[in-house]
């Protein structure tokens, strides 16, 4: 009975309203084929209730990765449905990074690879950020560095880039000296010190 309901749901995905569609979509419960038919759907906001999703499967989100553009690529690393697949980082931060910074999409890079909070039905710590790569942490400096210079607007995301930088956990210790001595601000100096210390 209850895969026959399952099956029913899947079937019907294609007639359900958008409201139908975020309720499944939020649902940690939600089988794999009614997950696929949703990731399928044209509906975008679906899509992004369903990566926040803690019960995604692996194929919902392949076919998530898959789609056109980058929003639901950062949104599943920063999720952490890739955690364990550092590739997937890498081809994220090379091929789609400097596109977000350029139109006004840095906070999405930031969310992804260096941390923050969810929203959504999975309220808390971003799991996805704690498994950057350190090459992409110390690309990320380079960025911020020379990103510090631009002015107005700029400030805000570079400072807390480069405090998120100091913290993390996978930053290379050349970053974080970096951090502590060159970069222009003194309370990044301060925090990154205080990682120096606390790393021995």
């Amino acid at each position: 009975m209850k895969e026959r309901l399952m099956n029913v749901l899947a079937d019907n995905v294609f007639q359900m309203t958008n409201a139908e569609l975020i309720g499944l979509a939020k649902n940690r419960f939600l089988d794999y084929e009614t997950q696929d038919k949703i990731a399928l759907n044209p509906y975008r906001r679906a899509h992004m209730y369903l990566i926040e999703n803690a019960g995604l499967c692996s194929t919902a989100r392949d076919i998530l990765w898959n789609k056109k553009g980058y929003v639901n690529k950062f949104e599943l690393v920063s999720m952490g449905h890739y955690k364990d697949q550092p590739e997937k980082y890498h081809e994220l931060y090379d091929n789609y990074a400097d596109k977000a910074f350029n139109r006004g999409g840095s906070y999405r890079v930031f969310r992804a690879f260096l941390g923050g909070y969810s929203y959504g039905g999975s309220y808390g710590m971003l799991s996805g950020p704690q498994s950057t790569p350190t090459s992409i942490l110390d690309s990320l400096y380079d960025r911020i560095k020379t990103e510090k210079t631009r002015g107005y607007g700029y400030d805000y995301y570079t400072t807390s880039m480069a405090r998120a930088l100091a913290q993390h956990p996978n930053s290379s210790t050349e970053t974080i000296v970096k951090l502590s001595c060159a970069y222009p601000c003194k309370d990044i100096n301060r925090i990154a010190l205080i990682e120096l210390g606390r790393r021995g």
